[in-house]
């Protein structure tokens, strides 16, 4: 079988065998089971405070204590305020975690929109945002600009005369708030003086006509109504733009090098099989061949009756390259024993493109299964900017990559573009922070794979981030044909099952295909229990290739090619330590990871990639929660997260202030102990923030467990119990270490007497909890004991984390209150009535 990716280069292999007919080389590789391992490191818990200016950076312009600087030329009615909303500005003296939690103690207003480095826009009645005002950490307030809630493409027509009336019967959108749970339908604020409360259909339903809801709080419609000054003053509503026009990323129109014919692929025992990967595209031919039972769903998202692929074929090429497997003439793709749920976004009747909520659409995929989401699309325009759905895809993938919430992780991919090889023509939602956004490399033919294709949508994005983040074989690439396809016109060849298309559509599924794959090694072969999308993503670019001369990180390639060996099984015999289910929770936290490098000459590579807070689209910079990258070599020189020259890392830069993704890369690494820190360096954000760590080299890299107890897992049903009163405990054993430990037993001792025992066994990065019961027997403090492997019975990265104690204070007995509800809310300050349900007990 042929495949449509290209994801591995030759190297030290177990076979190669050439095709002397088809021009293949077959380059095949064995997994091993002891390449990867966790990474176990020391938390700081210090806090510094922040090295931030007292500004708010815009769409518009700047803000600081003085006013606004515009930064583009604005219309005078678009600078009127709206009554609902402040700008504050928050001292530097003051950590913004401290400066959001006194704002959140006050009833009547809610923290909308986070303005890097130091503005937060407020939402609220007139009163509490006073109270806000004269809070000592907020150093300047300012009204929020009109101009502020409509998309820079409309603020430019709306400068024209007459603009309003000219965009009667445009096609827009209106939304709503975005909270801390997703879209918002209503707003509703009140306190002891005033109330803020409005629906935003109610607002739609006279600015709009032919309205469609894609989602809570998501209306598209045409424009009924000129006076979009009144639509912008409405409470309920956060962004007004017009409809975005989606196009497929395949490239259709663009001409092919016609150069000598070359492909390679790898193959490896890994196929797909347990994943399930989400395709949004066109339509798909789900009877085809290549698919065989493997369609989970095929989903219509625009409500427009069919899921058919009618037009170019275009989704059911996608879905192939992921998995297809070759069965109506050997050309399979990348995980051929995936199961595909797919989306369908094509209009039937006009084979344009639609786009529900891109919230709605990824929860979806999610709930059913997929872990892996790609799409070969984006938007027709809007170059570089941090568009809503950009927004979107960053609060699912930050969302479903908290592990500590009972996420199970999600890799989301967006196609760049075919609008190279200019700069800046990344669209939209290839530019949201968290994706891996793909470009193309060629796939067949001389130069294959080291030639970036031309078409290649190009970096930077507007605040400056590196993308695209990887290139994958997008180049001349063969894959299933939808047989009612009717406008394939843009393929370069075709057979009755297959044909051949070009663009940065073709090279996303191939990565989403390796994504799926390094899933799957995680999951079975390191036996790593839900994996962060972020972690997928540092791997891909742990094992990226740079193309062409030494100069990544750059904006044609990001960090390089995708090969999926370097990822999984590094050619030099390199180790790969991997850790993400670290979390770091205010400015100055950090943690630290020692490792022992016995062999040198070889490459040393740290990737940190986390899954940041969505960003606000009133922002002109994205980074809501900076991490730095800090590696020290073992004569003490530091290497800072993204300083490069030459490809390689170099020292005497400065800190990445700008991108989620930090890499130090050290051509040859010597011997002896290197140190790799992470720190929170400016955590603007209003939740912990997890992040996932690749690294590679030569070192000591055995498979073991390491069992501990959680911290902060000890739980007691009773405060003070009193002696002779029955109690349940518990507490939470995790294993740490890279693999499945033997079974072990934990001990609850009580100032050093045995009480009881269980039996367990743990996987490698999971946690259980053990639930106790326990009667004490004396008063005063009580040693309570947890001990793991109290015989050491089991061999560890670590015998010294095995024991929690924690001291509980015992009563004597007589008469013990409880209550279900031990803590009530008043809901005004001045008066208020409650009741409690009290139950007395004698524990005498």
């Amino acid at each position: 079988m042929q495949s449509a990716s290209q994801l591995a280069i030759n190297g030290p292999s177990n076979v190669e065998v050439v095709d002397d007919i088809n021009q293949i080389e077959r380059v095949y590789f064995e997994l091993r089971d002891d390449v990867f391992s966790e990474a176990v490191g020391t938390y700081n818990y210090n806090e510094f405070l922040e090295d931030r200016l007292i500004q708010a950076n815009t769409i518009i312009g700047t803000f600081d204590e003085y006013g606004l600087e515009l930064s583009r030329p604005i219309s005078a009615e678009w600078l009127q305020p709206r009554d609902d909303l402040m700008l504050v500005l928050a001292s530097n003296d003051v950590n913004l975690k401290d400066v959001r939690m006194e704002i959140n103690a006050l009833e009547g207003l809610v923290i909308r929109e986070y303005l890097p480095p130091s503005g937060l826009v407020l939402q609220g009645t007139q009163s509490a945002l006073n109270k806000a005002a004269n809070l000592e950490s907020i150093v300047a307030v300012h009204n929020v600009p009109l101009a502020l809630i409509l998309q820079a493409e409309l603020q430019d027509v709306l400068l024209l005369q007459d603009s309003e009336s000219a965009l009667l019967g445009e096609r827009m959108r209106i939304e709503g708030w975005f909270g801390e749970n997703g879209p918002e339908q209503t707003v509703s604020f009140s306190d002891e003086s005033s109330e803020v409360k409005q629906d935003i259909a109610d607002v739609v339903d006279l600015a709009f006509d032919n309205i469609i809801q894609w989602d809570i709080g998501r209306y598209e419609g045409d424009l009924a109504n000129a006076d979009i000054i009144s639509i912008a003053q409405q409470p309920s509503v956060s962004v007004i733009r017009f409809n975005p026009v989606f196009e497929i990323q395949n490239n259709n129109a663009r001409s092919h090098m016609k150069i000598n014919n070359m492909a390679t692929y790898f193959t490896t025992d890994l196929d797909g099989s347990g994943q399930i990967v989400a395709v949004a595209d066109s339509g798909l031919d789900e009877d085809h061949g290549d698919f065989g039972t493997r369609v989970v769903a095929n989903n219509d998202v625009i409500n427009d009756g069919s899921t058919a692929d009618r037009w170019s074929g275009h989704g059911t090429h996608v879905s192939c390259t992921v998995l297809g497997d070759g069965y109506r003439g050997g050309y399979a793709g990348v995980a051929p024993e995936a199961q595909l749920y797919f989306q369908a976004m094509e209009n039937d009747n006009t084979g344009n493109f639609q786009s529900p909520s891109l919230n709605s659409l990824i929860n979806s995929a999610y709930s059913a299964g997929a872990r892996t989401h790609t799409n070969s699309w984006g938007n027709n325009g809007g170059f570089g900017e941090y568009s809503s759905e950009s927004r979107d895809v960053d609060d699912r993938a930050s969302n479903y990559d908290r592990y500590y919430s009972g996420g199970e992780g999600l890799t989301i991919l967006f196609a760049a573009g075919n609008d190279g090889p200019d700069s800046d023509t990344v669209s939209p939602p290839a530019t949201a922070k968290n994706v891996i956004t793909v470009g193309m490399h060629q796939n067949r033919y001389q130069g294959a794979p080291d030639y970036i294709m031309q078409g290649s949508s190009r970096g930077p994005v507007d605040d400056g981030r590196i993308k695209p983040d990887v290139l994958a074989p997008g180049g001349y690439v063969w894959s299933c044909r939808a047989q009612e396809a009717a406008d394939t016109g843009g393929a370069s060849g075709s057979s009755t099952w297959y044909l051949e298309y070009t663009g940065t559509s073709m090279a996303t599924p191939n990565a989403a295909g390796a994504s799926a794959m390094i899933r799957e090694y995680l999951e079975e072969i390191a036996l790593r229990e839900s994996p962060q999308g972020a972690l997928v993503k540092a791997l891909l670019i742990l094992g990226a290739e740079d193309v062409g001369s030494r100069d990544i990180p750059n904006s044609d390639e990001g960090w390089g090619r995708v090969n999926l060996r370097n990822s999984l099984a590094p050619p030099d015999g390199q180790g790969v330590w991997v850790d993400d289910r670290s979390l770091l929770s205010a400015t100055g936290n950090s943690k630290s990871y020692t490792f022992d490098i016995d062999q040198s000459g070889d490459q040393f590579k740290a990737v940190l990639a986390w899954s940041d807070e969505a960003a606000s689209t009133w922002s002109s910079t994205q980074l809501v929660n900076n991490l730095n990258l800090e590696v020290t070599d073992p004569n003490g020189l530091t290497y800072l997260g993204n300083d490069f020259a030459n490809g390689r890392s170099t020292t005497g830069g400065n800190t990445d202030t700008l991108n989620n993704v930090e890499v130090v890369l050290i051509d040859s690494a010597i011997i002896g102990t290197w140190t790799v820190e992470v720190i929170n360096a400016n955590h603007g954000g209003s939740r912990g923030q997890p992040y996932s760590l690749a690294i590679m080299g030569h070192g000591i890299n055995d498979l073991k467990p390491d069992l501990v107890t959680v911290d902060d897992g000890f739980l007691i049903d009773i405060a003070i119990p009193s002696v002779g009163q029955e109690t349940e405990l518990e507490c939470v054993i995790e294993n740490t270490g890279n693999i499945r430990s033997n079974p072990f037993d934990v001990t609850l001792e009580v100032d050093g007497v045995e009480i009881s025992s269980q039996s367990m066994e743990l996987g490698g990065g999971s946690q259980r909890t053990l639930v106790w019961s326990w009667t004490p027997q004396t008063a005063g403090a009580n040693t309570v004991s947890f001990i793991i492997d109290k015989d050491d019975n089991i061999v560890e990265t670590l015998e010294t984390n095995n024991r929690q104690d924690i001291i509980v204070n015992v009563s004597e007995p007589g008469v013990a209150i409880t209550s279900t509800q031990q803590i009530q809310q008043l809901q005004n300050s001045e008066q208020t009535s409650t009741t409690w349900q009290i139950n007395l007990q004698n524990t005498g």
